[in-house]
Parts: C-alpha cells; sequence; structure tokens
C-alpha cells in the first residue's frame, strides 16, 4: 500500500495526462487511505498513526502551498527523515518503536505476556532498542538518499528511483532483523516479535510450571 500503489499512481496519471505535481499529490492518497481506514475500523488512533498521520497532513499541507514538483519530491525523503528520527528517539523511551510494532500483531493474553517479559527482561528491552536504532537509521539513509536524488535527477524518474531504492533499503533492513531475532531467540529462548510461550522462562527465574525450592 505504501511503496507499490503510489508508484503505481503516479505513472498512471502521469500516463493519462495528469501534470507532475497533480500525479505527485495524487500518489501520496493511498497511504492516508489506509491510515483513515484503519483509524475507522479500530475506532481509535494509536501513538504510531497519529505520528504518521499529522506526517501526511503536514505533506498535504505544504503540497498545497505549493512551489513545484520538485517540492513535493523532497516531500517523500523529507517523511522518510522525520520517521527516521522519530524511531531513533523512542529508542530510549520506556516503550521504542520496535515493541510498539510486536505489540499490535499480539491481542488480550499474548499482549499482555509480552509486556511482562518487557519488565523482566533486560536482553528482550535491549534487543528491541537495537531493533529500533536499526529500522530508525534505515529511514534516515532513505530520508538522505532520497533528498540526493530529488536535488539532481530528473523529476519523472525520481519516483520510481526512491521506491526501488526504498525496497532496496528494506529488504536488507528486514534480513538483518529476521537474522538478529533468530539468534535472540536461539540464545534466550524469547521470541522478539513472535508469541510467547506460555511458560517462558527467564534467564535466573524458576519456572511458573516447576515448584519453588523450600
Amino acid at each position: 500500500m505504501d511503496l507499490v500503489l503510489p508508484l503505481l499512481v503516479y505513472y498512471v496519471a502521469r500516463a493519462l495526462g495528469a501534470g507532475q505535481a497533480s500525479a505527485l499529490l495524487l500518489s501520496g492518497a493511498p497511504p492516508a487511505l489506509r491510515l483513515l481506514a484503519g483509524a475507522a475500523r479500530h475506532r481509535r488512533i494509536d501513538g504510531v498513526d497519529l505520528f504518521f498521520t499529522v506526517l501526511l497532513a503536514a505533506a498535504a499541507l505544504v503540497s498545497l502551498i505549493g512551489g513545484g514538483p520538485r517540492v513535493l519530491l523532497f516531500k517523500n525523503a523529507a517523511l522518510s527523515l522525520a520517521v527516521g528520527g522519530w524511531a531513533l528517539g523512542t529508542a530510549f523511551t520506556g516503550r521504542p518503536l520496535a515493541f510498539q510494532v510486536g505489540q499490535r500483531l499480539h491481542r488480550g493474553g499474548a499482549a499482555r505476556a509480552r509486556d511482562r517479559i518487557w519488565q523482566d527482561s533486560a536482553p528482550f528491552r535491549r534487543a528491541l532498542r537495537v531493533l529500533t536504532a536499526l529500522w530508525g537509521a534505515e529511514q534516515l539513509l532513505d530520508g538522505a538518499l532520497g533528498s540526493a536524488a530529488a536535488a539532481t535527477l530528473p523529476t519523472d524518474a525520481v519516483p520510481l528511483l526512491d521506491r526501488a531504492l526504498s525496497l532496496l533499503l528494506l529488504v536488507l533492513t528486514a534480513g538483518a532483523t529476521a537474522v538478529y531475532t533468530r539468534r535472540f531467540r536461539i540464545r534466550h529462548a524469547l521470541p522478539l516479535f513472535g508469541t510467547p510461550a506460555p511458560a517462558t522462562v527467564h534467564r535466573g527465574s524458576p519456572s511458573p510450571a516447576s515448584p519453588r525450592p523450600s
């Protein structure tokens, strides 16, 4: 929704005769619609969705003010830079982005179990902060490369190159995340994003199923 569909919308609009600025504005519609649909379905907007909603609203305001297609190209790079800065900032808070993403994958008992692991396991907290910093750095690099492309390349070439670079960085970062997550699970017997086992044993603590020593 956020990578491929905006690219298709842009080039279809251009093929139908839309100007560069109009096509760029239309290409921003799919991510905005996804956020609105999610808010309507869950009847709430959490911190992650609120952050992206504000960014999209700011980008739309900049687009309406004007400045030509080149300014709109910098909008996407600025969005990545803002996301990267925000992600890195959450790495130093009580709930880093990687932990929030994991919580969004679960409901009920599984989410509560992950919250207990977060409270009890220092390696778990450290690993999720490392992954948060990794994804923040990926977004900052994406924004920097996008800014360079927007400043130097022909306007019609930027959206395709920008999406290709974004996809490449996402694949590389996702691969590094998968390797890191697998190694963490093998070493600590804890899933960073999956459903915790019913009787997860933390290093240095007795198993809930085992009798306490007298």
